[in-house]
C-alpha cells in the first residue's frame, strides 16, 4: 500500500570500480543487467514501488550518466524535477542534503528511505516489512539505520554496535559506528550477536536529518538548502566538502537506532566474489558465461566476450574478459581490482 508521506532516494552516483573491466566510469555497476534482465538501479526502483508513489522517488547522481539514468528509469514514470545530478561527485552527505532539502519543501512531513541503487536484495516481502517498521521509528524522529546479521568475518565492510535501550516505553537499538575491521576482529565481531553490518540503508524525516545538518554539517547545509534551483547548485557543488553521511552525521548524532533487516538476501555487490556469491554455479562450483572451454576448473568465474575462452586446472580464479581489457585474478583478491583502476587513472588509461 503506497504511503502518501513516504519517498525513496535512490542514490546512483557511485562508481563501481570494483567491477572493472565490466564497470567503466561511463556505465558504473548501478547500470548493468549482472544479476537478471533488469540493471541493479531498475531493480532498487521496482524494490520500493508498491510503498512510494512514482512522484516521491527522487534519483540523485552524476550529471555525466544523465541519458542512461533516464533512458533506465523511463518505464517508471518518474518526474524529471525529481532527478538531482550533481556537476561533481562530493559522497553521500551532500546527496542527501540536497535530496532531503528538495523533498523537503514540497512535503514539510515526508518520510525518506535513502537506497543505495548497486545492492541486492532478493527477499522483497520482507525488505517491505522492515521498511515499514523503519517509518514507525522514523516518524518518532529518529534516524534509523538499517543492520544486517553477520554471515561471515567480513572486512569489507563497516559495523553497527548496537545496545538494548528503552525510550518512551518502546525497546530501540542505539547505535555506535565501527570501521572496517580486521580479520581478527571482524571474528570476534561475528561471535557477538550485537553487531550487525552497516547496509547503507536509512530512514529519517526529511526535517529531522536537515536539522541533524545544521547541526554537524552547517556549511553543506547553508549552502544547499539556499540552493533551490539546479544552476545554484552547480554553482556551489564542488566547494562543498566530500564527505560521507556516516561521517559527517551519524556518528555524531546522538540520535541513531538500528533496525535488523533480517532475511531479506542483501548483498552490496561489492566485489566479484560477492556477484559469484549469489549467483548459480554448476557442479564444480563454477560460474560461466560466454563460450568458454573449462577442464578441470573449480571454484573459479569466467565471463567471455565474443571469442572462445579455453581455461585448464584452475582453482578460485576470476576472468572477465571485455573488447579493450582482460581482469586474471585470484577469487580472495577481488576487492583489490580497484586498485587497478586506480593505477589506470594516473595512466590516463582510456580503460577506466
Amino acid at each position: 500500500m503506497v504511503n502518501n508521506n513516504l519517498y525513496a532516494v535512490i542514490l546512483a552516483g557511485g562508481s563501481g570500480t570494483r567491477f572493472w573491466p565490466l564497470s567503466r566510469e561511463s556505465r558504473p555497476k548501478q547500470y548493468l543487467n549482472i544479476v537478471g534482465e533488469e540493471t541493479l538501479f531498475q531493480k532498487s526502483i521496482n524494490r520500493i514501488k508498491s510503498r512510494i508513489a512514482s512522484k516521491n522517488i527522487f534519483v540523485v547522481s552524476i550529471a555525466a550518466h544523465k541519458q542512461l539514468l533516464l533512458k533506465q528509469a523511463a518505464q517508471f514514470n518518474i518526474p524529471k524535477e525529481n532527478f538531482l545530478l550533481e556537476p561533481v561527485a562530493r559522497n553521500t552527505a551532500p546527496a542527501i542534503c540536497w535530496a532531503a532539502a528538495s523533498i523537503n519543501k514540497v512535503n514539510p512531513n515526508a518520510v525518506m528511505a535513502v537506497i543505495p541503487s548497486d545492492h541486492l536484495i532478493t527477499e522483497q516481502k520482507r525488505f517491505l516489512d522492515v521498511l515499514d517498521k523503519a517509518v514507525v521509528l522514523a516518524n518518532d524522529d529518529h534516524l534509523v539505520t538499517l543492520g544486517i546479521t553477520p554471515t561471515r568475518p567480513e572486512t569489507g565492510y563497516g559495523y553497527l554496535k548496537t545496545n538494548k535501550a528503552k525510550l518512551n516505553g518502546k525497546s530501540i537499538l542505539k547505535v555506535s559506528f565501527k570501521e572496517k575491521p580486521s580479520s581478527a576482529l571482524a571474528k570476534k565481531y561475528i561471535k557477538d550477536k550485537s553487531y550487525f553490518w552497516n547496509s547503507g540503508m536509512f530512514i529519517w524525516k526529511t526535517a529531522v536529518i536537515l536539522n541533524e545538518f545544521k547541526i554537524h554539517l552547517p556549511s553543506i547545509h547553508k549552502k544547499v538548502v539556499n540552493s533551490n534551483t539546479q544552476s545554484k547548485i552547480n554553482a556551489i557543488y564542488k566547494d562543498l566538502n566530500s564527505i560521507s553521511i556516516d561521517y559527517g552525521i551519524l556518528e555524531r548524532s546522538k540520535n541513531v537506532v538500528a533496525l535488523e533487516a533480517k532475511n531479506i538476501g542483501w548483498s552490496d555487490l561489492g566485489s566479484w566474489e560477492s556477484l559469484i556469491d549469489v549467483l548459480q554455479k554448476n557442479k564444480r562450483s563454477n560460474l560461466i558465461k560466454g563460450e568458454v572451454i573449462g577442464i578441470d576448473c573449480e571454484n573459479s568465474f569466467i565471463m567471455g566476450n565474443n571469442k572462445p575462452i579455453a581455461a585448464i586446472g584452475l582453482d578460485n580464479i576470476i576472468i572477465v574478459d571485455t573488447p579493450d581489457a582482460l581482469l586474471v585474478c585470484q577469487k580472495s583478491m577481488s576487492q583489490r581490482v580497484r586498485e587497478v583502476v586506480s593505477t589506470l587513472k594516473s595512466k590516463k588509461s582510456k580503460a577506466v
